[in-house]
């Protein structure tokens, strides 16, 4: 089944959350457990053609990373991870911003974001992909196939408390489109993750 993929997203939530006391505890974590969340990734964009969006090549080297699992998507039916790169580091104050104010300071600039669509059995069923710059944001569907996975996102380990992934690839716009949009993106990590799910 595949959810259709312009779906635009606040950068995080919005109303009340119940936090896990592992997640509270977060904001008193040491230097040494903040440099956990720094993982350089690198995302890529190339604009073609489009009415709207602003031609030309640019790239995001990120070197933080914050992930949550949630269900804020499709009323509440899917589980998600929300993977968010920045390019400054993650601090106590930006994990406080990120979790409790949608992200508001550390969405200012450049970022770029991953959502893995989990099924019941916390496999990858679909991954979208959203790349921001000033004056730009693109969101497409990057993977959403059996074959996409194989390509993609073999290398997936998830188990409520730590991500890993490892995943490079690349998305290129449907030829039958108006718009000729390209994305491409590297990432390794290995993560906690924190638990925002509504009840």
């Amino acid at each position: 089944m595949r959810l259709r993929a312009s779906i635009v997203f606040a950068p995080l939530f919005s109303g009340a959350l119940n936090f896990t006391s592992a997640t509270v505890d977060s904001f008193s974590q040491t230097k040494s457990d903040l440099e956990e969340f720094r993982t350089k990734a690198v995302f890529q964009l190339a604009i073609r053609k489009s009415a709207v969006l602003k031609l030309g090549d640019s790239k995001l080297v990120t070197e933080s990373v914050f992930v949550t699992r949630t269900n804020k998507f499709f009323g509440g039916r899917i589980n998600a991870l929300l993977i968010q790169f920045f390019t400054r580091p993650i601090t106590a104050e930006a994990q406080a911003d990120i979790l409790k104010n949608d992200a508001k300071e550390m969405t200012k600039g450049d970022y770029a974001a991953l959502v893995l669509f989990l099924d019941q059995q916390n496999h990858i069923s679909q991954v979208n992909l959203t790349y921001v710059i000033p004056g730009t944001t693109v969101v497409r569907t990057v993977a959403s196939t059996s074959e996409d996975m194989r390509k993609y996102f073999s290398d997936y380990f998830f188990d409520y408390e730590r991500l890993r992934l490892k995943s490079k690839g690349s998305y290129n716009e449907p030829e039958s489109q108006d718009e000729e949009v390209s994305l491409s993106w590297d990432v390794d990590l290995n993560v906690p993750v924190f638990d925002v799910t509504k009840k």
